[in-house]
């Protein structure tokens, strides 16, 4: 038999299940109001973004951009920096480079700052950073070869004369052996980026919380020099699967290409 209660003073009857039910969908609605307060708080009107910045976990590469021996082990947290067509990583949290989050079919309204395509590479208090191509460092000096003994023949007696020649032996000192220079160790910007990716042009994919950059340009950045490696994958994991995806698909945005 259904439960019922009957309200004095009135012959209204209400059913138990009636009034559980109503207030499971009250508790729904709630719930669904403060995710997309929470959505919209963190992402704005949709998830895509011209500048985003947060932190994420990335992957070490491997050999050849991962292709061999699959990918290192290490994987360390970043701050990454999305400026539309780039993307910059660091070790310490940075400002700036955030902008309002929109809808994936509508186009935002710049602001001036954000059309001027020369500050994708501007570094907020560093010098303009060059990327030259890869120079590999110096070979170490060869040691000195041994001197080859003397090879002349001992001259003739002359006749009548037996004296013998001369039978003394070839010096035998040891070469000068120098120790070949150590490459020194390459030193990081304290406060600046450890390296840069290329997303334009890149293949991107998402998959739960993970996002992977394929077929990318990949600069290793160093006081002084730059490590240049192209048609690298990079594998960056977040802490949500709308994280993920509002990575990638700011990354579509920037000129990546989208793959299923």
């Amino acid at each position: 038999a259904s439960l019922s209660v009957t309200r004095r003073g009135s012959g209204n009857r209400h059913t138990l299940t009636d009034r559980v039910s109503s207030s499971r969908m009250s508790s729904a609605a709630e719930r669904e109001r403060e995710r997309e307060a929470e959505w919209e708080a963190r992402w704005g009107r949709g998830p895509r973004h011209y500048y985003k910045s947060g932190w994420g976990t990335k992957h070490g590469m491997g050999h050849l951009g991962g292709k061999i021996g699959g990918l290192k082990f290490e994987k360390k947290k970043r701050w990454l920096q999305l400026r539309h067509y780039v993307l910059y990583y660091y070790g310490k949290e940075q400002a700036g480079f955030n902008s309002w989050g929109w809808p994936e079919d509508k186009e935002e309204e710049l602001e001036d700052h954000m059309k001027d395509k020369s500050l994708i590479d501007k570094l907020p208090g560093f010098p303009d950073l060059k990327f030259p191509s890869l120079k590999l460092p110096d070979m170490p000096d060869m040691p000195d070869m041994p001197d080859m003994p003397s090879m002349s023949m001992p001259d003739m007696p002359s006749m009548p004369s037996l004296s013998m020649p001369s039978l003394s032996m070839p010096s035998m000192s040891m070469p000068s052996m120098k120790a070949p220079k150590m490459p020194k160790k390459k030193q990081r910007y304290e406060d600046g980026p450890y390296g840069r990716i290329t997303i334009y042009n890149a293949k991107v994919s998402t998959s739960g919380k993970r996002v992977k950059i394929m077929k990318c340009e990949s600069i290793r950045i160093f006081k002084g020099s730059n490590e240049q490696k192209k048609n690298c994958t990079v594998i960056l994991d977040f802490e949500s699967e709308e994280e993920a995806y509002s990575w990638a698909c700011s990354m579509w945005y920037g000129g990546a290409e989208k793959v299923e």
